[in-house]
């Protein structure tokens, strides 16, 4: 298993960046609200979505990454609020306090009816992770830790689709070849 804190020590929160998701999809944020980098590392998701107005809690299993990602938000007067949590293991069950939330190549089966159940009514689900087989060597190579193709779409079937990607070509400018990107909002 990765030593999180280890990654995490020598990297910048001002280099994180956010997922392509949230990026070509920025258009469908709310203009205020509450927002959920969940796994969010250096939280670069969480970042972008407090530079566009919400209040953002970000959540990460490294105690490294969260203390970061609070003094930098102390620091630079940023609306984020980092939180230690185990999200594999963790029993706690909050509902419906998000307008949105953002998962990026984040991937724990068991955590999804969770995942839904932190959006709000009308809330937005942003999600960016590897899927398929490991095309271009990057990710993980290993089946139980990329999705099946499809695999959110039948996932959160019942929930309004607003923007799904899944490249299946890796010769094209801009592709994402074994990756899927997944935006829908609760109904």
């Amino acid at each position: 298993m990765a030593d999180w804190n280890q990654i995490y020590k020598e990297k910048l929160v001002a280099d994180a960046t956010p997922a392509r998701v949230l990026l070509d999809n920025q258009h469908l944020l709310p203009v205020t609200g509450k927002a959920l980098d969940y796994a969010s590392g250096l939280s670069g998701n969480g970042v972008f979505m407090a530079s566009q107005g919400l209040q953002v809690r970000a959540w990460d299993l490294s105690e490294v990454a969260v203390e970061k990602v609070n003094n930098y938000a102390s620091d630079n007067g940023i609306a984020i609020n980092a939180e230690v949590k185990n999200l594999e293991s963790s029993s706690e069950e909050i509902q419906g306090q998000f307008d949105v939330v953002v998962v990026s190549f984040f991937l724990h089966r068991d955590s999804f009816q969770k995942i839904y159940n932190l959006l709000n009514p009308g809330g937005i689900l942003f999600y960016q992770t590897f899927c398929g087989e490991q095309i271009n060597g990057v990710g993980p190579s290993r089946a139980d830790f990329r999705l099946q193709r499809g695999e959110l779409l039948t996932t959160f079937k019942n929930m309004r689709l607003l923007s799904y990607r899944e490249d299946l070509k890796t010769d094209r400018i801009n592709a994402m070849p074994d990756q899927v990107y997944f935006v829908a909002q609760k109904i």
